[in-house]
């Protein structure tokens, strides 16, 4: 049995401190990674890497975020709090799973990023990644909306 938890930690453990050398601990060497969003597939281990390594300006993306304002949700509840992004929820089961993030980039902008993993011998074989920026919501939907918790 896999455990997602440990899994998804060593995947922000060894993205928030850019170790692209120990990507091989979460993606096989096959991995498939897809943006649908762009229509962009990366395949095998190598271009995953490269796409990590040649990112521009990695170094300015790098931000602090607020803990206050995020849950973490797998076998337990606990927070989770990195350099690069923040974890907000984690679900898995058997050999498929879904990581949500939360993304502060230099513009000042927030997105979420939403993984969606399958798993072959306890590491990420194949993955769908999608972006959506953070925005205000209209107000005609003010009179419907729910107190946030």
């Amino acid at each position: 049995m896999v455990d997602h938890r440990a899994l998804f930690d060593r995947s922000m453990e060894i993205h928030s401190r850019r170790e692209w050398d120990r990507l091989a601990e979460v993606f096989t060497e096959d991995i498939v990674e897809e943006y649908p969003q762009s229509g962009e597939v990366f395949r095998g281990l190598d271009n995953v890497r490269a796409v990590r390594t040649d990112y521009p300006n990695l170094d300015t993306i790098i931000q602090s975020v607020d803990p206050g304002t995020v849950r973490v949700a797998a076998s337990e509840q606990k927070w989770v709090v990195t350099q690069m992004y923040t974890a907000v929820r984690l679900e898995g089961s058997g050999d498929i799973g879904t990581g949500i993030s939360r993304i502060h980039y230099p513009d000042g902008s927030t997105w979420w990023q939403i993984l969606i993993y399958e798993l072959r011998d306890g590491r990420i074989a194949h993955a769908s990644v999608y972006w959506a920026p953070e925005f205000e919501p209209p107000e005609w939907r003010a009179p419907y909306r729910a107190a946030r918790p």
